[in-house]
């Protein structure tokens, strides 16, 4: 039995001006430079390929979880999407590998834990992580053919970016219609009112950086002529920045990447040319935006004002500015959140646009609202409060809070550590801005602090002065409109209408086969054997295993957290929380953290809190019991602060829990109410299909229906209700008394745990003693009802029908949902094989290339033993429903589904089950989901062990036996045309 502690790793900075020295030239690159980042305990090396100047930087760390990433730079030259389409196409085949897809076929014949491509404003990249070394070879290759050498053919533009197509592609006499994989993804994506905001405003003050994601409105005047001429013009080494982390051998890749890209040649490098907006004056820009309808019908307005600082080149500059937007605009105590949202009301919180933006070749500082009515007067505050800045000093407490959690940032070890160096480097290096300045906090923190002892407020006043006060603003506002939808659909069909009056005859004819033979390509069978892969051998036999020590209710946790010490609380609820106060839940831990004491305002806490520990969060969780699939509800509070401060943590969560008088801050209750239901509608657009895996698996379990209260659809329709009394004094009241009964019976000691995980034997007693004077301070519970499954029970499905949860998108999205079993029951992993296997071999041609969807697939929830099927952004969701059904009948009469296909299934599941976890999260499983480590090697071994003959037993016994009344469906989205759909569906507007 394999038992482990994480050791603290060496640094890897081993003098690294010896092992990669200045002028060097490995595998046709050069070294540019190298240098030592201790405080990351990590070295960085910059080399340049001598033949085409591609631009490599690496980042050498005792880390096992390794990344590799290609980018481009790649800006749009309009708003046809031609680089998020390319993006997608590029992933369709390439020379060497030359089936359809093969990038979706790898996430099944590897152990990455990350895979994915992505477009920037104005770059493209195709990162990946994994702790294999032969999967790390296999993906590297992968990517680079796909990206220098992609095939490029026009049914995968057709398929992936936009095509006309017949609705029913076998009959020629049903209508023509827009299809593709990313128009559906952007239709889907600008239905999101904080992101059509978001890239409205950036298109505004920079329009010459079009949506790089591509506007459904013109995606479909992209050629495929275009797609091609765009790859020879931007995909070339010349233009390429290659990226790796890790403890990989670096000389491995180097070579790879001089085979690659030696038959390129050098080109000269791309000119950066988008320039924003020149500001010589105020501009103001207004235009028409969807109706939020968990809005008042007065507050559906949001505006922003910006103002263009410099450039971020400036890396010095740029940092003093990221300081200056964190104190005005982040938490309760900055000024602008004070004065535009608690104490005139004038709207419910903050912009999307919000803070200083450094992704181009110019900083953006912003400020905004959402949720107002009067547009003139909130601008007039906004100026105002500028003004009154440069009188006002900073509080000196509030900036060394900053500085203490960026000194925390460096410490906190996550396991996509390497990932997000790469997402905070990139879009600088690709505007020609250092890469090792970029990484060298500890030098602009130093700076900073000796420029900050000399110069306190004057350091922030001259930015004002410079960039702000009485300089020229880009100001954006979208104002509601109640005929925005429509007006969409209207131009969609005009353009529609338009296109197919142009074609001929032999148009058409040629759009009716090209369908057909895009159908039939899809159906096809492929050669896979040319793609690399792991097998099941891969997969180590057993998992590592965290040792904790318990001693009463502490348990401890000794492992490599660089100074860090992480605290976990939970206490079991049982009766605490009655069954019809559950849609409280998220307004009680909202309340705890955001309102203040008796004695304190939020602010004060909150700067508390930032200036001695990394952290603090209260909530409430529920997890389902492993053998008996019941719910558990815990309250859980987590917090992380230096070894020398966790006193703090305890004294402050005392404060919080102890001094909060949640009937007491009305007002201050009210805003947090406002800021969520004006957040909502933006959340349901983009976790459209998690809104209907609760709905449908709130009829299954107890414990999605209690989520179904907290975060699902039942949670809109609560805080539809909370918004509409509001203003009602006395029913209002009731709400808050009703919080306050709640924390009497929830903040109590009996059952309260703690987990404590730490460096070093020494803190971890020191704080041990401070959790046990802790626990011991805390309040002994009065008598709790006893819990009773009946009293919080799961829905029952009443009709074989879907329900219909109307948003105001232009897509939808489905789930449906059917009954498995425990944790612990054999099924339970031969259903999780299943769903993959659905995933990967039907339903991402049915849904996704077929049925034009973003994305969809099958899961299984193996603590709440719930199988689910969703689709994502899906143009067609009646017809995904029809797949889901019949999916099971696929497995038993059409699936031919061979040996290898069952590896791949495992392997895919084995990347989430054998992912690398932070050190703060080693043995959480156990402390947090009651699940042993016997518990979880048997689940492996069931997984590894399950048979052809085992997925079909259970696809027959649970997904075809059961009846119509025994599963359930929803689609998320707007009202369907009648043909589509029955008046018996039942419809929950929200």
């Amino acid at each position: 039995m394999l038992r482990f502690q994480r050791v603290v790793p060496r640094v890897s900075v081993r003098r690294v001006a010896n092992v990669y020295p200045e002028g060097a030239v490995l595998h046709g690159y050069k070294v540019r430079r190298a240098q030592e980042i201790p405080e990351m305990r990590m070295a960085a090396v910059e080399l340049e390929h001598e033949m085409t100047g591609a631009q490599h930087l690496h980042l050498e760390r005792e880390d096992q979880n390794n990344v590799f990433s290609i980018g481009f730079r790649t800006p749009p030259p309009n708003a046809t999407g031609v680089p998020h389409i390319l993006e997608h196409t590029t992933l369709c085949g390439s020379r060497k590998y030359p089936v359809r897809d093969p990038f979706f076929k790898m996430l099944n014949r590897s152990l990455a834990n990350f895979m994915n491509a992505m477009t920037a404003h104005d770059h493209t990249f195709y990162p990946f992580a994994t702790t294999n070394r032969k999967d790390f070879a296999n993906l590297r290759d992968l990517y680079l053919d796909a990206t220098l050498r992609p095939l490029l053919r026009h049914a995968d533009f057709l398929q992936e970016g936009w095509r006309l197509e017949h609705r029913d592609v076998g009959d020629a006499n049903s209508e023509l219609v827009f299809k593709g994989v990313v128009y559906n993804e952007m239709k889907g994506q600008v239905s999101n009112a904080d992101y059509y905001f978001w890239i409205r405003f950036q298109e505004a003050i920079y329009p010459e950086l079009h949506n790089s994601g591509g506007d459904p409105e013109h995606i479909t005047e992209l050629s495929y002529e275009d797609l091609v001429a765009f790859h020879q013009n931007h995909y070339h080494p010349s233009n390429a920045k290659t990226f790796t982390y890790g403890n990989f051998p670096l000389h491995e890749t180097l070579r790879k990447l001089d085979d690659e890209f030696r038959g390129f040649g050098r080109r000269a490098a791309p000119r950066l040319h988008e320039k924003p907006l020149q500001l010589r004056e105020a501009v103001a820009v207004e235009e028409p935006c969807q109706i939020d309808p968990m809005l008042p019908a007065d507050k559906q307005c949001r505006t922003s004002m910006t103002w263009i600082c410099g450039n971020p080149d400036d890396v010095y500059e740029t940092f003093l500015l990221k300081i200056l937007g964190s104190l005005l605009f982040d938490g309760h105590s900055s000024p602008f959140y004070k004065r535009l949202i608690e104490e005139t009301g004038l709207a419910y919180e903050l912009s999307v646009n919000t803070g200083v933006e450094s992704q181009t070749a110019a900083n953006f500082l912003t400020v905004g609202v959402q949720g107002c009515t009067d547009v003139s007067q909130v601008h007039n505050i906004i100026k105002e409060t500028f003004t009154k800045l440069l009188s006002q000093p900073f509080e000196k407490h509030r900036v060394e809070a900053i500085l203490h959690q960026l000194e925390l940032s460096k410490k906190d070890q996550k396991s996509d550590f390497g990932l997000q160096l790469l997402y905070g480097i990139l879009p600088g290096w690709v505007n020609n801005t250092d890469p090792f300045d970029l990484l060298s906090l500890n030098r602009a923190l130093q700076r900073f602090r000796d420029d900050w002892n000399k110069e306190g407020d004057m350091l922030f006043q001259r930015l004002l002065e410079k960039y702000i006060i009485d300089k020229p603003s880009f100001t954006f506002t979208m104002v509601g409109s109640a005929d925005f939808n429509q007006s969409k659909e209207q131009n969609e069909q005009a353009k529609l209408k338009a296109k197919v009056a142009s074609l001929s005859e032999s148009d058409k004819e040629v759009i009716y086969k090209r369908g057909l033979h895009l159908q039939e390509l899809q159906n096809s069978e492929q050669d896979l054997s040319k793609l690399p892969t792991l097998t099941t051998a891969d997969i180590p036999l057993s998992s590592g295993r965290y040792f904790v020590s318990r001693d009463g209710p502490i348990t401890t946790r000794q492992t490599d957290t660089n100074g860090i010490t992480y605290i976990r609380m939970k206490r079991p609820l049982k009766g605490a929380i009655p069954y019809d106060a559950y849609p409280f839940i998220p307004l009680y831990s909202d309340g705890l953290m955001n309102i203040g004491t008796l004695l304190e305002e939020a602010s004060e806490i909150e700067e508390q809190i930032r200036l001695h520990t990394g952290g603090i969060s209260v909530s409430i969780g529920v997890h389902p019991n492993v053998d008996t699939r019941l719910p558990e509800l815990y309250l859980e509070i987590s917090a992380c602060a230096l070894n020398s401060k966790t006193q703090y943590v305890f004294d402050l969560i005392s404060k919080i829990m102890n001094e909060t008088a949640l009937s007491v801050r009305s007002e201050k209750m009210k805003v947090l109410i406002r800021a969520a239901a004006s957040s909502f509608t933006s959340y349901a657009a983009e976790n459209g299909h998690d809104l209907a895996r609760l709905h449908t698996g709130a009829h299954f379990s107890q414990t999605q229906a209690i989520m179904e209260n907290t975060a699902g659809i039942e949670q809109v329709r609560h805080m539809n209700n909370l918004m509409s009394i509001i203003d009602k004094e006395a029913e209002f009241r009731a709400v808050l008394q009703k919080l306050e009964d709640m924390h009497r019976k929830i903040f109590v000691a009996d059952g309260l745990e703690v987990m404590i995980t730490t460096d070093n034997r020494q803190t971890s007693d020191v704080v041990k003693d401070q959790a046990l004077k802790f626990i011991s301070s805390v309040q002994q519970s009065a008598a709790a009802e006893s819990w009773l499954p009946e009293k919080y029970p799961r829905r029952k499905v009443e009709k074989p029908y879907p329900a219909l949860l109307q948003f105001p998108f232009q897509v939808h999205y489905t789930a449906q949902s059917m009954q498995g079993v425990s944790y612990t029951h054999e099924d339970g992993a031969h259903l999780q094989v299943l769903s993959s296997l659905l995933t990967f071999k039907y339903l991402h041609r049915e849904v996704r290339e077929k049925g034009g969807a973003y994305g969809g697939g099958a899961t299984y929830n193996a603590t709440d033993g719930i199988f689910n099927f969703f689709s994502y952004r899906d143009p067609q969701p009646v017809r995904s429903l029809e797949i889901f059904k019949n999916a099971g009948k696929y497995v038993l009469n059409e699936a031919q589904w061979t040996g290898n296909d069952l590896n791949e299934a495992k392997l895919s599941i084995f990347q989430r089950v054998d992912a690398p976890i932070s050190p703060s999260s080693e043995g959480l499983l156990q402390f947090r989901h009651n699940i042993s480590d016997e518990q979880r090697d048997k689940r492996r071994q069931q997984l590894l062990n399950t048979t052809l003959e085992d997925v079909r037993r259970v696809a027959d016994a649970y997904l075809v036996q059961p009846s119509s009344l025994q599963q359930m469906s929803a689609v998320v989205g707007p009202e369907l045309p009648r043909e589509l759909w029955s008046s018996q569906w039942p419809v929950i507007k929200v």
